[in-house]
Order: structure tokens, then C-alpha cells, then sequence
């Protein structure tokens, strides 16, 4: 492969924090008003703008939250909006034009689910009417619209702009992260992410009358499976690789430094735009490798993360995890049937890299939705005038280091942050 350089600064990677502080802390007329609404009902208002799949788990979720209440609901299509507005239990005013939502003013948040080529328009809408804003992920379909949003958060520093990477916020995840950076691993030097399955993605369009032009799509395939086609998509990096690269980047405390790798439309020959398959390699700051493949002809491996240190090993699914030791270092303090990792203060089973791995508890697994989590911190964002953890900054540098993964797929060669 030949080397190319794509001039953008890393710098950003940390902009966050000169954000302006007025960013943290809510305008004293947007504070007014919320409280008013929370004095009220104690529940911050909700329009949802997007209904389809990732849209019902997060109305699902939203709909249970004792802190919400869904008071519109806005979807192009009709049976997603008739379907939404049932899940949402609340009565939500429908909508099929999402600035009707925008203009709404019993509305202080909006989660934006569209097909990613209109968050960028939408977030950017969302902000300038005052609205707090969850965006699903990725954040924006491409470099210059990350930067778009970026300035419109920093120009309404006084609403919560949170990217949705509800993997984040599981607590598996985030002990398996958190044990990585105390040093249960010793020295990260690799981490190796797939996300297979062994189906086409493509999901299949109902029989009916609907004319969806108005709104862009020459029909009602480009509608359903808007993911298959480049005008509206990225493709599989940014559907499944963008939750572990966020997660990769939040390990490494930053972004990519270069990025190459393949990928192609080599078995599902059905019209499709985006890839069917593709393998890409990271490299980070420190020297460290990340690499990810997500196919569509085999399923075994399914959706895992490893991080791997010079001291052990941790196998990442979603909902649970397994330590393996690479050796018995002499840090390794002897209690028995079990070691302290002295770096973690915790007891983990003294086993090693060919018995079974010791399986890591982390604090609320498997008792709550990580959409549900996610959602609650961007409530309690708002209600706490708090900072999310994964803001507008961290959103545009997962995007980004996903968008430059596509680029260098595409044309061939190595690709430099």
C-alpha cells in the first residue's frame, strides 16, 4: 500500500476540556425554564425524532425512566411512528417533521435516531432552538459535519450534547477498562476487536403503499435499508466498529494516529453500497495496535474485545468478562487459591492462559439496560448542569477515527491523523 497523509489535528483529541466553561453549567434563562418543568412534574421533556430499531430501544428505555416523559414523537414512515407512540406509554404528539419537534416548547431534549447522514442538520437544528441534545451514534457521516457540530455545541455551551454509546456505560465494559488502565494487564500493547455475523443486514421492506421521495429516498428499500447505500451510510465501520473504537480510545486516553485496511462487497452481490466485510488496523500514540473485523459469512467469534497486556489477558463480551493471566509476575502476591493484583488491589483466581479464564463481577452487571444507563446520565446531565462523559468531543474523535478507517479502505493506502 502506498501512504498518504490527511492533514487534521490531533490536538482536538483533548479540546474538550478548553470548552468554555459556560458549557458545564446551564444559562441562567435554560436553567429558569427547566426548572420550571422539573418543579412541575419533576421529569424533563422529551421529543424523540427517529423510530425505527435503535429508536425503539431507546424509547423503550426512555419510557421507563421515572425522570422522562416523552411528549413527542416524530418518524416519516407511518407504522414506525404508530408503533413509537404505543411503546411510549405517555401519549407523545406525532410528528413527521422534525422541526415541528424543534418548535415545540413542552420539549427540553431531543434524542435524535435518524439514518446518519441527517444528524448533522438535525443536532445542529436541535441546539439552535435551545434543545439538549442525545445523538445516536456515530456522530456525524463525515469530517467536516463532526466539526459542524462541535461548533454548534460550543456556541450553545449551556445544553448537554451526549453521543449515544450505550456500551460505554455497561458495567462490564467499564471494569474491564477500568482493570486494564490500574495495570491488571501490565502494559496494553494490543487489542483485537470483532463483531461477526453470518447474515446479509439487510432487512426485509414491507409490501405497501408509501412514498417516501418527499423526504429524499427514491423508495421504500433505500428507507428500510438505508445502511446498504453510501448517500446515507457508513457502512459497518460506523454501525459496529464506532462502539469499540470509542471504547479503544477511552482505554488509550486518545485517538489514532494512522489507520489502513481492507475491505469489500465480496459475497452478498444484492445492489448493496457499503462493504460486507471489512478488517482494518489502528495504530496509537504509544505504539499500541487495535485491530477490528466485522464479516457477514461467519458468526463463531461474534462480537468480542480483548485487551492484551505483557501480564494477562482480558476476553470483553457485552455482558460478561474473563481475566487470564499471561504469567505469575513476582508482583503477584500468593493468598492461597487466589492472587492479589497489587496494581488493582483485587483477588483475582491464580489462573493462567490454558486453564479457564476467571470471571471478572463488575458493580449493577446484567441488572439494568446500558441504553438505560446511557439515557440516565444524559438526564442527570441536565437536571446535575454536568458534563457527559462521552460529550460532543469524544463523539466527534470516535467518528472520526472510524470515517478515516473507511478512507483508507477506499483508497488503498495508510491514512495519518
Amino acid at each position: 500500500m502506498t501512504e498518504g497523509k490527511v492533514k487534521l489535528t490531533r490536538r482536538n483529541f483533548l479540546e474538550a476540556t478548553t470548552l468554555s466553561v459556560a458549557g458545564a453549567v446551564l444559562s441562567s434563562s435554560t436553567r429558569s425554564t427547566l426548572d420550571g418543568v422539573m418543579a412541575a412534574n419533576d421529569r424533563i421533556n422529551v421529543g424523540v425524532i427517529g423510530a425505527g430499531a435503535q429508536g425503539d430501544s431507546l424509547i423503550r428505555q426512555l419510557a421507563t425512566h421515572p425522570k422522562a416523559k416523552i411528549t413527542n414523537m416524530c418518524d416519516i414512515f407511518e407504522p414506525n411512528l404508530s408503533k413509537s407512540i404505543k411503546l411510549a406509554a405517555s401519549d407523545p404528539k406525532p410528528m413527521t417533521d422534525y422541526r415541528r419537534v424543534l418548535d415545540s416548547k413542552d420539549v427540553d431534549a431531543v434524542v435524535i435516531a435518524t439514518p446518519l447522514h441527517l444528524h448533522a442538520e438535525m443536532s445542529s437544528a436541535a441546539l439552535e432552538a435551545g434543545k439538549h441534545v442525545y445523538l445516536e451514534k456515530t456522530m456525524a457521516y463525515s469530517v467536516d459535519q463532526c466539526e459542524q457540530i462541535v461548533r454548534a455545541a460550543r456556541a450553545h455551551g449551556s445544553l448537554v450534547v451526549q453521543v449515544g454509546y450505550q456500551r460505554h456505560y455497561s458495567p462490564t465494559v467499564r471494569r474491564a477498562v477500568e482493570m486494564a488502565k490500574d495495570g491488571a494487564l501490565g502494559t496494553v500493547t494490543h487489542v483485537d476487536c470483532t463483531w461477526h455475523r453470518n447474515a446479509s443486514w439487510r432487512r426485509p421492506v414491507p409490501d405497501m403503499r408509501f412514498d417516501p421521495r418527499p423526504w429524499g429516498y427514491p423508495d421504500l428499500e433505500h428507507l428500510i435499508n438505508w445502511r446498504m447505500y453510501k448517500r446515507y451510510s457508513q457502512g459497518l465501520m460506523a454501525e459496529l466498529a464506532s462502539h469499540m473504537i470509542e471504547i479503544t480510545n477511552h482505554l488509550f486516553g486518545a485517538m489514532p494516529v494512522a489507520v489502513t485496511g481492507f475491505g469489500g462487497i465480496d459475497f452478498w452481490k444484492d445492489g448493496r453500497e457499503t462493504y460486507d466485510n471489512v478488517v482494518v488496523i489502528y495504530t496509537y500514540p504509544g505504539g499500541q495496535k487495535v485491530t477490528f473485523s466485522s464479516i457477514t459469512t461467519n458468526a463463531h467469534y461474534g462480537e468480542r474485545m480483548h485487551f492484551m497486556g505483557t501480564e494477562g489477558t482480558i476476553d470483553l463480551g457485552w455482558n460478561e468478562a474473563l481475566f487470564f493471566r499471561e504469567k505469575e509476575p513476582a508482583e503477584l502476591v500468593k493468598t492461597g487459591p487466589a492472587s492479589v493484583i497489587t496494581a488493582t488491589g483485587e483477588t483475582m483466581p491464580a489462573t493462567k492462559t490454558n486453564q479457564k479464564g476467571a470471571e471478572i463481577e463488575a458493580e449493577g452487571k446484567g441488572k439494568t439496560n446500558p441504553v438505560y444507563l446511557a439515557l440516565d446520565s444524559f438526564l442527570s446531565c441536565i437536571r446535575e448542569s454536568k458534563k457527559p462523559e462521552v460529550d460532543v468531543q469524544v463523539g466527534r474523535n470516535a467518528a472520526i477515527s472510524i470515517l478515516l478507517g473507511n478512507r483508507s479502505m477506499e483508497e488503498g493506502q495508510v491514512v495519518r491523523f
